[in-house]
């Protein structure tokens, strides 16, 4: 029994085994989880088909007159399959870090010399390009969708796809323009551009034509972007868009059945996220992120709600320090982060985009962060220091 409004008693059933694993089981039925989890099958299909190596191939080949010439093409490369592959160590581990080595080795570098100028402005533009492409598309990263339901859930605000690339579109692009030349400034790497070209070509021939399996994987992805881009004028949920790719390259035989059973990074991450979102939803619920959200209101509290603002994002980007995964720094901090915003009433959408940007751009403080960095710094080209 128990007091409620008025001083009227009324009774309350515990259930707890049944009532916790209904809880425990709730982010499976989410749809941030299944987004996520047909988005890992579309890259997948990019990655089946080679049409992910192609178009980072071509763009370094038509690209790779010089260093920055390169350094925007890796860019580019991440630009484009962001959308699309949702985990960042698939996108940047997977395709684009291969032809990045490759890439390497063609300018003449020894990969067992250690540090050197060349293999650290690649390797280091090549890693921040694939976390500044993970801020700008909420399905660029597995934490994005986290973001974006701490949001809903505490400010009651939408942050689908479209919304998501045009609040991140401005910073992410900007920093994505200024960062090739200012690494080239910090590293000055001299490149001999003697063996790219017939290296590049050697690799295209390999690939051959385009195939008809990439043709269809292409007419969907078309698709795909036209419908999530479209979604406050189709109506149609970006999950249902992602679910519909899924069965239409099952039916265009560009994805099998056994590729679907066997991409164990869906399965993978579609279980810990949904148990993520679970435990980030647990904590709000009971209490916990409105507490520490208003432990971190306190030391604002005469604050400007614009300093609110700033100093929350700057504080929530440096908090990155303390985590080796911005998955497990997305959900432990963002809601809290997000609580004491809105108890210093923080414009809500100005807020959500900082920490959304920051919660990809954090990854670079360390070479740990998550796999993609990882795989670059574990090269040498570049000291820890640097």
């Amino acid at each position: 029994m128990y007091r409620g409004d008025g001083g009227h008693w009324h009774e309350y059933t515990c259930d707890p085994i049944g009532g916790s694993f209904e809880v425990a089981i709730s982010g499976f039925s989410n749809k941030v989880s299944w987004l996520v989890f047909c988005a890992f099958h579309i890259g997948k299909a990019v990655e089946k088909t080679g049409f992910g190596k192609r178009v980072s191939l071509a763009l370094v080949g038509s690209m790779g007159q010089s260093a920055l010439g390169i350094g925007y093409a890796v860019c580019l490369a991440e630009l484009i399959l962001a959308p699309f592959i949702p985990s960042n160590t698939a996108r940047g581990g997977g395709i684009v870090y291969p032809i990045v080595e490759s890439v390497i080795a063609s300018l003449g570098v020894d990969p067992h010399i250690g540090e050197d100028p060349v293999g650290g402005f690649l390797s280091f533009v090549a890693a921040s390009a694939n976390l500044i492409s993970s801020s700008l598309f909420v399905t660029g990263m597995a934490g994005n969708p986290i973001v974006a339901s701490k949001a809903a859930d505490i400010f009651g605000i939408e942050f689908g796809f479209s919304e998501w690339v045009i609040g991140a579109s401005v910073p992410a692009l900007l920093i994505m323009l200024l960062l090739p030349p200012f690494v080239h400034i910090l590293l000055r790497p001299k490149l001999d551009f003697t063996n790219l070209s017939q290296n590049i070509r050697r690799q295209h021939h390999a690939l051959g034509a385009m195939s008809d399996q990439e043709y269809r994987l292409c007419a969907t992805l078309l698709t795909c972007l036209v419908l999530w881009v479209g979604t406050p004028y189709f109506g149609i949920d970006a999950t249902v868009v992602a679910y519909m790719a899924i069965v239409i390259l099952i039916l265009l035989n560009v994805l099998t059945w056994s590729d679907v059973v066997k991409n164990h990074k869906a399965w993978d991450t579609f279980f810990w996220l949904a148990s993520f979102i679970v435990l980030a939803e647990q904590l709000t619920a009971l209490g916990v992120t409105d507490w520490i959200g208003n432990s971190l209101s306190r030391s604002l509290h005469n604050a400007s709600p614009l300093v609110c603002t700033i100093s929350l994002s700057l504080a929530y980007f440096f908090s990155m320090y303390m985590f080796s995964s911005i998955s497990s720094h997305v959900v432990a901090f963002a809601g809290p982060f997000f609580a004491a915003g809105y108890v210093l009433g923080c414009p809500p959408k100005l807020l959500t985009i900082l920490v959304a940007l920051f919660s990809s751009l954090a990854g670079i403080l360390t070479p740990f962060s998550t796999g993609s960095v990882a795989i670059y710094a574990s090269q040498g080209y570049i000291s820890q220091p640097k």
